[in-house]
């Protein structure tokens, strides 16, 4: 394990992907000293970690009692899948504009392609971490594309409920399907230039997860923040 700073940044992002992976649950209680054990660390740097996902809306902190990760919130879904959202429209409109010679549109389409090939294979395979990925991939690349890779990796980095009820709703096979083939249809509508057809179907896109929360709450209601 590395030292000082370094440390802090690696048991932090060690412990942020297994909450929004769910390989901790929501509502889990969380052992500090079991952690530190397991990655070979003193409890500083865990406690420190702890700290930094309770911003993150990720852990919750109830002092002499305990840490457990945070329930799925619904409202805090809803402002991290709008502030995506609201910021994705614009960087579709720089990305399609960087995009405006038909040549230069081919490369990145072509790119785009082998994208979703891996995606499919993903689906195929049912492998739900892998397929994130590639999600993730395809949108980043936009967001590249567009000069605003500074901004995907913020979003990323604030958005980690996201990732969360992403995970929860892709362990449904019709999910995956329905997101692939939203994806293709985005990735054909940059092939044809057409910025506003982008727009439409990713906010549609985008806006999917809040057609299944109801269900996903129904079969999961135990990790779901109850609501007034």
């Amino acid at each position: 394990m590395p030292g000082g700073i370094e440390r802090k940044q690696t048991v932090y992002s060690k412990l942020r992907d297994e909450i929004t992976s769910l390989k901790y649950k929501p509502g889990e209680e969380l052992d500090m000293n079991e952690i530190a054990g397991r990655l070979g660390v003193s409890r500083s740097p865990v406690r420190d970690a702890l700290i930094r996902l309770s911003t993150d809306r990720l852990v919750d902190i109830f002092p002499q009692k305990g840490t457990r990760v945070s329930l799925l919130d619904r409202e805090i879904l809803r402002q991290e899948r709008f502030m995506r959202t609201t910021i994705e429209m614009g960087v579709i409109e720089s990305c399609m504009e960087a995009l405006s010679d038909k040549a230069e549109r081919e490369i990145f389409t072509a790119k785009l392609g082998g994208n979703l090939l891996s995606q499919h294979a993903s689906a195929l395979s049912s492998d739900i971490p892998s397929f994130m990925r590639y999600d993730d991939e395809m949108h980043r690349m936009i967001y590249t594309k567009a000069d605003c890779a500074w901004i995907w990796e913020t979003l990323v980095s604030r958005t980690g409920n996201d990732s969360r009820i992403r995970m929860l709703s892709y362990g449904d096979s019709g999910a995956i399907a329905r997101a692939e083939e939203e994806h293709k249809r985005i990735a054909d509508a940059i092939t044809c230039g057409d910025v506003s057809l982008v727009k439409e179907l990713d906010r549609a896109h985008l806006s999917r997860i809040f057609d299944e929360l109801d269900e996903l709450e129904r079969r999961n209601s135990s990790f779901f923040k109850s609501r007034p």
